[in-house]
């Protein structure tokens, strides 16, 4: 199994965020991703899981790119910044996603 890790740079100061799990899975099958609004608190991670036949990308024009998540591969973006990050698959640009970081 592929595993790839990005980590953003830190901007700004950390808020406390009960609310939101430090680490969200996101799973990929049927060309979907299978949450894709999701909420972290700053320092939190999302995990995305390939369980699809196909490779798929989660990428955010400028702010964050996980690479080739390859079927069976998994990867990881640790979120230093608040804000919200629209991401796609760049092979796929119609399975699109939300992450709200704060």
């Amino acid at each position: 199994m592929l595993l790839a890790t990005i980590v953003l740079p830190t901007i700004g100061a950390c808020s406390d965020n009960a609310g939101a799990s430090s680490e969200v899975a996101v799973g990929i099958a049927d060309f979907k991703f299978s949450s894709p609004d999701v909420n972290v608190p700053v320092g939190g991670k999302v995990v995305w899981t390939n369980d699809d036949s196909q490779p798929h990308t989660a990428t955010s024009a400028g702010a964050f790119d996980a690479g080739t998540i390859e079927p069976g591969g998994t990867a990881r973006v640790v979120f230093r910044t608040a804000g919200t990050f629209t991401y796609m698959c760049s092979f796929h640009p119609f399975m699109t996603g939300t992450i709200a970081v704060g």
